[in-house]
């Protein structure tokens, strides 16, 4: 049996509260989540299917926690298969796809699993050198409950990612995500000095995994604003982080030659572009790629309510988005009057990214389909161009800024609060 030192070990502090949240899974095809040790090898985190298909194998997945990167497992409950890479096993001849497991095999694990966890041996199918396991059951969940809808996962397909498997709307916690949130609990570290004057700053965050940063609140006058804040910025850093291992994943099942990279998530850009008591905003940005038809090109500012700490509804400061008739909002009359005025023509010196042959006027054409609001230093709105297709991509980004004293006529009831510049 393995003994947690909670005192030393943030690794098995978790393992035990998951414990506090394993159950009966609401959905179907639950699958189990393992914490423990493999030896010489140190600590490792396991998910297998809670029982074996009407065929008889049995599928899974385990990761270093050092690594954070996924090994698929494939076979019966008496030998579970590690494959080789997919270049490996492409190098030396053999279909990656087989399911011939002395081809595939990197090694394989045998054992026994009961209602407490999954004890045996690893054998490593090259030198038949062998490591004993003792792992402990501590969570149980159903992975397509939280798993992204079709047109997520379509729209991650062919924009050149692989996603994080978990649906951008759901919070990855010990309930939902057991197994990813043992292996993203814990990592990030706080980097640099604190950027901020007065009574509010943030500080980049970064998993040394992953090597991004990302930003967290450091000061805040209220303590419960700060705490719900840092959580969604720590669901964000934490959505990116899985999709950027997954990339690293994906050199087991894919030969396209960003499998087995980070994805350019090591070059992505996040930016607080601003930051007052009352709001702040960040912007990522980057080329992502791990396959799929094109890169993902992509510019995209989140606003925060630090009054409130939540996402910013735009419509507290002004009137700027109403009801659609799809169900989705769409653009105020308010919001549109203010798009027409800022897309006036002007000297290209005043538009922001843009060339002779990208003026301000072609670009903003995809207006409002393509509006994106955030806020910037020293004290303005922003109207970007977001979420635009790959053909259009040159147009990412923030092409006019209004000043927040220009905003007065447009105010909502107490909208002036959001727009301190401290």
């Amino acid at each position: 049996m393995i003994r947690f030192h909670l005192s030393r070990s943030p690794f098995a502090a978790m393992a035990l509260a998951l414990l506090a949240h394993a159950g009966n899974p609401a959905h179907a095809a639950p699958r189990v989540v393992y914490t423990g040790t493999l030896q010489g090898a140190g600590d490792v985190v396991m998910e297998l299917d809670s029982k074996p298909a009407d065929n008889g194998m049995l599928t899974g997945r385990y990761f270093y926690p050092k690594h954070g990167v996924d090994i698929p497992l494939k076979g019966t409950p008496q030998a579970l298969i590690e494959p080789k890479t997919f270049q490996a096993l492409a190098d030396a001849g053999t279909d990656p796809e087989s399911d011939e497991p002395a081809a595939i095999a990197a090694a394989t694990w045998q054992g026994n699993r009961d209602a407490g966890g999954y004890q045996g041996r690893w054998t490593d199918a090259r030198t038949g050198k062998q490591r004993s396991f003792t792992l402990r059951r501590v969570a149980e969940y159903d992975p397509d409950a939280s798993a992204p809808g079709s047109v997520q996962a379509v729209t991650t397909a062919i924009s050149g990612g692989v996603g994080s498997g978990i649906d951008a709307n759901v919070g990855i916690n010990d309930r939902t995500a057991p197994y990813e949130t043992l292996k993203l609990a814990g990592h990030a570290v706080p980097v640099g000095k604190d950027s901020g004057d007065g009574a509010v700053a943030y500080r980049m965050w970064r998993d040394p995994r992953t090597k991004f940063t990302y930003p967290r609140l450091s000061r805040h006058p209220d303590p419960q604003v700060l705490d719900r804040v840092n959580g969604l910025l720590e669901q964000r850093h934490w959505q990116m982080n899985l999709a950027a291992l997954a990339c690293m994943a994906s050199a087991y099942t894919d030969g396209n030659p960003a499998a087995g990279t980070l994805g350019s998530y090591d070059d992505e850009a996040v930016t607080v572009q601003w930051l007052s008591k009352a709001l702040m905003t960040v912007t990522e940005s980057g080329s992502l790629y791990c396959g799929g038809a094109h890169p993902d090109n992509h510019f995209e500012p989140y606003t925060f309510d630090l009054l409130r700490g939540e996402y910013l509804d735009w419509n507290r400061i002004f009137d700027a988005y109403v009801p659609g008739a799809d169900g989705w909002r769409k653009e105020s009359p308010t919001l549109l009057a203010l798009m027409e005025k800022a897309r006036a023509p002007l000297p290209a010196a005043n538009t922001k990214g843009a060339t002779e042959d990208d003026s301000l006027e072609s670009c903003s054409d995809v207006w409002p389909s393509y509006l994106a609001l955030g806020t910037e230093s020293p004290g303005v709105l922003t109207l970007s161009i977001s979420g635009i297709g790959h053909a259009m991509g040159v147009c990412l980004g923030t092409h006019v800024t209004v000043p927040f004293k220009d905003l007065a006529p447009y105010l909502a009831p107490g909208g002036q609060a959001y727009l301190v510049t401290e």
